[in-house]
């Protein structure tokens, strides 16, 4: 099976490991890129996201912009999603707005969604999620069918 992984990029050391998992099962896996190229150089992608958080440029708007159409790109050439919702901000089970965007749009596309465990129910679109019926595979990737 095609999966994107899609996730919070705090989890993005995770996630990778996470890849490994799912090709050892014998699925062919999306993620992120580890890097994005920003004025002509590599930054890991946690330090983009440190760097937005701290100003918000017109450029890196841009690079979001893009990373956006490419995950997109991805979900589309997959069968499903598996979203790493790991525990953040106090909250169990997190998942941030792009995460929530990309669960939607795998949901109109078709697609199976998978989350690593149950969101959170502080989440203000808790029931937006569930509505969209995911799998919560509970951390075990033999789940993923």
């Amino acid at each position: 099976m095609k999966i994107t992984i899609c996730s919070s990029a705090f989890f993005a050391r995770e996630s990778y490991e996470l890849k490994k998992k799912l090709e050892e099962e014998g699925h062919v896996v999306f993620i992120y890129p580890k890097e994005v190229e920003i004025s002509g150089r590599s930054v890991p992608i946690e330090e983009f996201y440190e760097m937005r958080k701290k100003e918000l440029t017109e450029g890196l708007l841009e690079v979001k912009a893009r990373l956006i159409e490419e995950h997109i790109k991805r979900i589309e050439r997959s069968d499903a999603i598996l979203v790493l919702n790991l525990d953040k901000k106090g909250k169990e089970g997190y998942i941030g707005g792009n995460t929530f965007m990309e669960i939607a749009i795998a949901f109109y596309l078709g697609k199976k969604i998978f989350l690593w465990k149950e969101p959170s129910k502080d989440l203000p679109y808790y029931e937006e999620i569930m509505t969209m019926k995911p799998i919560i595979i509970r951390g075990d990737v033999k789940k993923v069918y």
